[in-house]
């Protein structure tokens, strides 16, 4: 029997209106459009309903041996993966065969500030979310992992693919024992995935990784395929660089740089804000300006320079807003920006 505690995926809403999604546009029951700048929170790191991702679920589901192979060829120094059916299903089955392989029970979260915090007495796994930590920060973590005979694992629910073409252990060099997927591998569809040291995969046990289902194993196969011949990591990393410096720039000259910021890895430009009253303007204004966004703006490879254009424009419209706001509420608090810029929920 699985031992591996997690917590299911809330049912999907049923009411409301019904959301038309093609590339980064997003259109409600009454027509309006929108240009998505969350794509289901990261995920559809393709576009929503990609062509070639359509008609791979249209023609059923592929050998799950075949997705495996190609997930694992694309991560350095993974010989085996395995998918399950949830994204929150990965990272407890990930932990439970690590404590299968050591015979030890305790797991412990690092931290780029505070390192590993959870205990290091009888400990099987170091968790890391490795967006945002330098090269530096992942190679010490791997020495410590080492040093402690605990298997590291990345949690690359975030990272996978956007960051770089062979995730994150391809942007550090720092290889883990195991890292962890989620729906991206599927362009949003909902799947988990389990890839690294074979003998570590292979403790894995089978009812803590239910398989998915074929329309999601499909996806898999499909943006994994796409993803070996066209990496989009590059050109996000293009876009998002020049989103943060042109608002940057814009900021500044409105006199609104105490009050906010776009900060964070450059495919993910994350919004931080001194104060809630600011970060209401912004949702306000971006959404009377034809966006969709609640958090990061998470860059797809269906983005381009007319939509970071677009965006742009919109920030040069409200920035002077922001700082007006910022002088009628008087002095900032001392450090009110929050740096910590993963999205929320993430080890």
């Amino acid at each position: 029997m699985g031992r591996a505690a997690f917590i299911p995926a809330p049912p999907a809403p049923t009411g409301g209106p019904r959301l038309r999604a093609v590339g980064c546009r997003l259109w409600d029951s009454d027509g309006r459009e929108r240009i998505d700048f969350d794509m289901a929170g990261g995920s559809a790191l393709l576009g929503h309903a990609h062509p070639a991702i359509e008609s791979a679920i249209a023609a059923g589901a592929p050998d799950p041996a075949l997705v495996e192979a190609s997930l694992s060829a694309l991560l350095p120094g993974s010989g085996a993966a395995r998918f399950c059916a949830e994204e929150s299903q990965a990272l407890p089955a990930a932990i439970d065969a690590a404590r299968r392989a050591t015979g030890r029970r305790r797991a412990a979260v690092w931290d780029v500030e505070a390192g590993v915090y959870g205990g290091i007495d009888d400990l099987a796994a170091i968790v890391v979310d490795p967006l945002g930590a330098s090269p530096s920060d992942l190679a010490a973590v791997r020495r410590a992992a080492d040093a402690a005979g605990a298997v590291l694992i990345f949690d690359e629910g975030v990272s996978a693919f956007r960051v770089h073409e062979n995730g994150a252990q391809g942007l550090t060099g720092v290889s883990p024992d195991l890292a962890v997927f989620g729906s991206a591998l599927a362009n949003g569809r909902s799947i988990g995935a389990i890839a690294g040291r074979p003998d570590l995969v292979f403790a894995v046990d089978p009812e803590d990784a239910p398989p998915p289902t074929p329309p999601s194993l499909a996806a898999a196969g499909a943006t994994l395929r796409l993803l070996a011949v066209d990496p989009v990591a590059p050109r996000l990393r293009v876009l998002g660089a020049e989103l943060q410096a042109e608002v940057s720039d814009l900021t500044r000259a409105a006199g609104a740089q105490k009050l906010f910021a776009l900060d964070g890895d450059p495919t993910l430009p994350t919004p931080l804000f001194a104060r809630p009253q600011i970060e209401g303007l912004w949702l306000r204004g971006l959404a009377a300006r034809g966006f969709a966004v609640v958090g990061p703006h998470a860059l797809s490879a269906a983005h381009g320079e007319p939509e970071v254009t677009a965006l742009i424009a919109a920030y040069a419209a409200l920035l002077p807003g922001f700082a007006e706001e910022g002088r009628r509420m008087g002095p900032i608090p001392r450090a009110a920006f929050v740096y910590d810029v993963r999205p929320e929920g993430q080890a």
